[in-house]
């Protein structure tokens, strides 16, 4: 039979082994936790950017547009009967495409 004295020292030692154990995990947590807060801080202003390059390639984009269509409808103004004629050779082009 064990001693109490062993007995309460083996008590200790468990104890103190059970918290060594709590503090391990506990400090592995607040690391995967951090760790976590980081990739998602890392990857929201990442977003952010793309975010913001986007916009800048959208707008460019929608510019060109508007300016291409802006000289397009003064083409067509300018010169109503060449337009006119332009459409009708591509439409009959097109045509005689789909017809193969």
């Amino acid at each position: 039979m064990l001693s109490p004295a062993t007995k309460a020292a083996a008590g200790v030692t468990k104890i103190l082994a059970e918290h060594d154990v709590r503090s391990d995990a506990d400090h592995a947590v607040d690391k995967a936790e951090k760790t976590a807060r980081h990739v998602a801080d890392d990857l929201s202003a990442r977003a952010s950017e793309a975010g913001a390059k986007l916009r800048t390639l959208f707008d460019d984009a929608q510019g060109q547009l508007n300016k291409a269509g802006g000289r397009l409808n003064q083409e067509v103004h300018d010169n109503p009967v060449r337009t006119g004629l332009l459409a009708l050779g591509a439409g009959v082009l097109i045509g005689m495409l789909i017809k193969r």
